[in-house]
């Protein structure tokens, strides 16, 4: 999963990329499309602050916390530590702590939301993320993952299955986030759709007016920083086309948005972070073919 994660991220990228990973790692309970997300969100950032190439680092290993370590906010017991190191500019001593804040970040287009919601991942897998920079010199993320006592079981890879066998719908996808575009693409276009693709609502307005064939089927998330959101685009498109299905993503179940979705003009809600399952699953759900 982490040669994946690394490999999908750095697709087309000019920083190059080492993995030194222990091949006897202890196995963790984890949902893989969650640590995926994290994993995505870190290898991006390194990406970007090496803008004229560079290398980035993966360590995985087996690490021991002992009652006596005072460093790490974690219970004893066996962890897997990885790290993620790049050689970018660094980060200022007197910002570093508020890396992992909401909507704190020092790009021009950053939304801040990246680091935050890898620290509530994290978090709700019971392990810990932190943090060690030295400006010149780059920036390494750790991240400690509880080990589990269960047996590690071989699943054999499965995919999710459509209810139809002819798909020739057009699917229209809006965020953000580039690599959420990638996956969302990848997996629909896999299964035979039709996918374009807008980074926010006024581009994804756009394209749904000028667009001749017809989209069955919108995907927007709800919040774009700066920019038209889901919840303002959906009201344009549907005055284009009343009867189009749609469906919101977003990252933040407490807005008040996700809870009444139906009086806002969508059909179907899907929370971030999410996987293939929940993708076709809601696709499922609107009899979209």
């Amino acid at each position: 999963m982490l040669k994946e994660s690394v490999t999908f991220t750095l697709r087309g990228s000019n920083v190059k990329y080492q993995c030194n990973i222990d091949n006897r790692l202890f196995p963790v309970e984890i949902d893989k499309g969650q640590i995926s997300q994290v994993l995505n969100n870190i290898i991006i950032n390194a990406d970007q602050a090496m803008p004229h190439g560079g290398k980035l680092i993966v360590n995985a290993e087996n690490f021991n916390i002992t009652e006596k370590d005072k460093a790490l906010p974690l219970p004893k017991g066996d962890y897997v530590k990885i790290s993620i190191k790049d050689f970018g500019p660094g980060i200022p001593k007197d910002i570093l702590n508020n890396i992992f804040d909401p909507y704190f970040s020092t790009k021009e287009q950053g939304s801040g939301l990246g680091l935050a919601t890898s620290l509530s991942i994290i978090n709700k897998h019971g392990g810990h993320i932190s943090a060690k920079s030295q400006v010149g010199e780059g920036t390494t993320l750790y991240i400690y993952l509880k080990a589990s006592n269960k047996q590690k079981i071989k699943k054999k890879k499965t995919k999710p299955k459509l209810d139809s066998n002819e798909k020739k719908s057009n699917i229209l996808i809006m965020d953000d986030k580039k690599n959420i575009r990638e996956l969302l693409y990848e997996i629909l276009h896999s299964y035979g759709y039709k996918v374009s693709c807008a980074k926010d609502g006024e581009e994804a307005i756009q394209i749904f007016k000028n667009t001749k064939t017809r989209f069955d089927l919108v995907i927007l998330d709800l919040t774009v920083p700066g920019e038209k959101g889901g919840k303002e685009a959906i009201k344009d498109i549907k005055k284009i086309d009343p009867h189009v299905k749609a469906i919101v993503t977003s990252g933040y179940s407490e807005d008040q948005v996700l809870s009444d979705f139906h009086s806002y003009g969508f059909h179907y809600y899907i929370e971030k972070p999410f996987g293939i399952e929940e993708v076709i699953s809601a696709i499922n759900n609107l009899n979209i073919t």
